[in-house]
């Protein structure tokens, strides 16, 4: 026999040894949610966290299934089946997983037979050294530019400015990684390295970070809201190597995650030999 138990911000603590520190974190935050199998014998045998997304859009719910470990099939078969009841009063329409290939193939066939279609591919998240960052050609040519006063780190403009700019963003869709953006407070992100943009109506663009647990430096969000400026991205990635440059050691990792073309564009000016890790990917439809 298994109790699945439902992750909450208040019993998160008892789980944190079977799920990754920078996953922990997630369970508080608008529409991520997480379960936990445990035996008879008070032992964990399985954790799954995941977020929905698109709920608050015109778009089919989807639920993105962030972390999953497993120990013993049957703890995984009752705690998926627990997933898929909570994930159908959701309105979910497609799961998906994605799972590092090391250490995952047992996990991908439970997932198999769980009914999601798996496949091979390449991460989305590519992690580097600081290092890396600031010997890239992008930096090289920037160098020695001068920084307009109008592009700050975070932790130079007030909270309230901060505000309307995400309240800008959030009229025109612009959330990154961040479905949750509008709840999210502005000490969320790394203020020292995060950086922003201003102009005569207020901020007009944003490069936001937000540093986990481990210490890992997680891009959130990068937006112009002044299509007509071509050199206001490239101030803002400027300004934020130099900014982690000042506050970090050379070796501080920092993860792009190329969600989006504009993110992707990225990774490619700064990072042109860039790759993610071999991962496992999957999804299925949930029958409403």
């Amino acid at each position: 026999m298994y109790v699945i138990t439902e992750l909450t911000d208040e019993n998160i603590s008892l789980f944190t040894e079977y799920i990754d520190e920078d996953m922990t974190e997630n369970i508080e935050r608008t529409n991520y949610f997480g379960l936990a199998a445990v035996d008879d014998f008070g032992k964990v045998k399985a954790t799954m966290l995941w977020q929905y997304k698109n709920l608050e859009l015109d778009a089919d719910n989807e639920s993105l299934i962030e972390w999953i470990r497993a120990d013993d099939p049957e703890a995984f078969t009752r705690m998926i089946d627990v997933y898929r009841v909570m994930a159908l009063e959701n309105e979910v329409v497609t799961s998906k997983v994605v799972i590092p290939v090391k250490d995952g193939k047992e996990l991908k066939a439970l997932l198999k037979e769980a009914g999601f279609d798996m496949r091979l591919s390449e991460s989305n998240l590519i992690t580097v050294k600081l290092s890396e960052l600031s010997d890239s050609a992008f930096m090289k040519k920037m160098r020695g530019k001068k920084i307009p006063g109008s592009v700050k780190t975070l932790k130079e403009i007030p909270p309230r400015m901060f505000r309307d700019g995400i309240a800008k963003c959030l009229m025109k869709g612009r959330t990154g990684l961040c479905d949750d953006l509008g709840d999210l407070y502005i000490q969320w992100f790394e203020m020292d390295v995060s950086t922003v943009s201003t102009g005569e109506n207020g901020v007009n663009g944003l490069f936001l970070f937000h540093k986990k647990p481990s210490g890992l430096i997680t891009v959130q969000l990068m937006v112009s809201l002044d299509s007509n400026d071509k050199s206001l991205l490239p101030m803002l990635i400027y300004r934020f190597v130099s900014a982690m440059e000042e506050k970090y050691s050379p070796d501080r990792k920092v993860t792009f995650d190329r969600h989006n073309e504009q993110v992707l564009m990225l990774a490619e000016k700064l990072l042109p030999r860039g790759f993610g890790i071999p991962v496992y990917v999957g999804s299925r439809q949930e029958e409403l």
